[in-house]
């Protein structure tokens, strides 16, 4: 992908993954990434996808229109925010066990 000419492909990763957009060369700390920028259609928002040269299974060129087109059919959607439920009075999260001593004591045990 060396060329000046602007790509448009359909990039198919491992795990059965489907990306359709404009597709470049970039390099994040030091390491070689495709970068796929997924248009927005259908009322959804465009966002892009760096992938890995091992994770990329196949890359077809196609046209621009070809590509939206694709990214229609896919319905592929970027990573949304994940939250964490907030914390209950009175119940511990993992790893916040004040009193996980009193439960087992390793002394007994040898």
């Amino acid at each position: 992908m060396s060329s000046d000419k602007e790509l448009w492909a359909v990039v198919e990763v491992m795990g059965h993954a489907r990306y359709a957009g404009r597709v470049s060369e970039h390099s994040e700390l030091g390491v070689p990434l495709v970068r796929v920028e997924v248009p927005g259609v259908e009322g959804r928002a465009p966002f892009e996808k760096l992938l890995g040269a091992a994770a990329i299974f196949r890359i077809t060129p196609c046209t621009k229109e070809a590509a939206v087109e694709a990214a229609r059919r896919f319905h592929v959607r970027p990573l949304g925010v994940i939250g964490l439920p907030a914390r209950q009075p009175g119940l511990p999260l993992d790893g916040d066990h004040a009193d996980a001593d009193d439960a087992f004591d390793f002394d007994e045990y040898g």
